[in-house]
């Protein structure tokens, strides 16, 4: 356990220095990808190879991250809210550079607990064998090439337009998501935008053939004796939302 603790510890300070992170947010991305109540219920680990590697695509970690997050149980409200209470603590000089405050942790955390639940049912779609994001995700690469951290952040630096086609964009697997998150989020799309792109049927609220919901429904119980003093990074929870927005092609 030291010793995997000391490697996850060693890749994360330096994907931390990659991006300036602070020495205390450093310390909560650390802290989260080894605490046993985080571990339980994002199980992080799989996506380690990615802080190795920035030139290599993420779409195989990703697909054995979601592998493992789906079989597992979900994250407690009060996991949730540990998560974010000490990650916006660790983290408040960083997130102070975009304009958050810690007032707005209640509000975060309200946020979170409450859209949870539909991002990680959305993340473990598949259609057969296949998970969505996993087949999305492969998709998009097709168009632009391996989806690698340099990349992805040389197309956001340089605000790049991408148009994908309907094959890409009008799935099976973004109709049963677009479902999803309509039925939980109603309005969050305009309706005319996603009919203009792909047809009628596909809001139509029908779920496509072949598409199953494998995340499991158990709740993870808390490993420590108080919830509260979790201190953890917002990492896994944060790149759970990023990966959802993979499905919102229509915002």
């Amino acid at each position: 356990m030291l010793t995997r603790t000391l490697t996850i510890s060693a890749l994360l300070s330096v994907a931390a220095a990659q991006i300036n992170l602070s020495a205390s947010c450093t310390k909560a991305l650390t802290t989260i990808a080894t605490n046993a109540d985080a571990n339980a219920c994002l199980t992080p680990s799989p996506l380690l190879p990615i802080l190795t590697d920035s030139s290599a695509s993420v779409v195989d970690p990703i697909n054995n991250w979601l592998t493992s997050l789906c079989a597992a149980p979900s994250c407690s409200n009060d996991t949730i809210a540990a998560i974010v209470t000490n990650a916006t603590t660790g983290c408040a000089t960083d997130l102070a550079a975009i304009g958050y405050t810690a007032e707005s942790t209640p509000a975060v955390s309200a946020l979170i607990q409450q859209y949870y639940p539909t991002v990680r049912n959305v993340v473990c779609l598949k259609d057969g064998n296949t998970n969505c994001v996993t087949q999305t995700l492969t998709n998009i690469q097709g168009v632009l090439g391996p989806l690698s951290i340099q990349n992805v952040l040389a197309l956001v630096a340089a605000d790049t337009n991408v148009t994908l086609p309907a094959n890409i964009s009008c799935t099976n697997c973004l109709k049963a998501a677009y479902n999803a998150v309509n039925t939980e989020i109603p309005g969050l799309f305009t309706t005319d935008t996603v009919q203009n792109e792909c047809g009628a049927s596909f809001t139509d609220g029908a779920t496509p053939a072949g598409i199953s919901e494998t995340a499991s429904t158990k709740t993870a119980a808390s490993q420590t004796k108080d919830s509260g003093a979790l201190m953890l990074g917002v990492s896994s929870a944060t790149l759970l939302m990023i990966i959802s927005s993979a499905f919102a092609v229509f915002a």
